[in-house]
């Protein structure tokens, strides 16, 4: 499926409408067993209004992930910095990840169970894609990281920055739980949250003499 490469302008209010009936429908059933006619009734619109605004259900589900995508580029991608404090860079790009995930939970939701799906829409969706770029924009700040030696050459930066990314999707996707588990205390707040992150990411779980040691010729 191809994925747009800039943000578009907002919606029309009817077509605001018929995002967020498709929006819905597309969490709940997915793209596969959603149909433009189902959109429609959702929306309390006919279905030639709905293709008026969206030339087909491609582009309809294309226009509901656009912003995501490119909002995840133009807002989280730089603050992941290697040339200032990278820690406190780690930090301020899991709070605002999380705090990105809750806002627009409904897209978010969507993207979740097309990753679960196993289907071809989703194997387009996440191979080749928007989505795709914008994880190899962090990996490559790092490498980055890595040639100025802000960041350890020895340590793989795709991996960083899958646990990044996957433990802010997990905390999103469990925060009902995990927020009454005592022992994941820290998840209580956004904050304290994203900052034991970024201190544990930064500094990893060897005790500090360990890690001198381990580091010394």
């Amino acid at each position: 499926m191809p994925s747009p490469t800039r943000r578009r302008r907002g919606p029309a209010p009817g077509a605001r409408r018929i995002e967020s009936a498709a929006r819905r429908l597309f969490a709940n059933r997915g793209y596969a067993d959603t149909s433009m006619a189902d959109v429609a009734a959702a929306a309390g619109v006919s279905k030639a209004t709905v293709f008026h605004h969206y030339r087909s259900k491609r582009a309809l589900y294309e226009a509901l992930l656009g912003d995501a995508v490119a909002g995840f580029r133009e807002q989280l991608v730089p603050l992941l910095d290697v040339e200032g404090d990278l820690q406190g860079s780690l930090r301020e790009f899991a709070r605002a990840h999380v705090e990105r995930l809750t806002r627009m939970q409904g897209t978010m939701r969507l993207i979740v169970r097309e990753m679960l799906s196993g289907s071809p829409a989703a194997g387009e969706l996440f191979a080749g894609s928007e989505m795709s770029r914008n994880f190899s924009l962090l990996v490559d700040a790092l490498r980055r990281g890595q040639a100025r030696g802000s960041v350890r050459s020895d340590v793989d930066p795709g991996l960083a920055v899958f646990l990044l990314i996957c433990a802010n999707w997990f905390l999103f996707q469990t925060s009902g739980l995990t927020r009454r588990n005592p022992d994941l205390a820290v998840m209580t707040s956004t904050d304290t949250y994203a900052d034991e992150l970024a201190r544990l990411l930064y500094l990893g779980l060897a005790p500090a003499e360990s890690v001198a040691r381990n580091d010394t010729p």
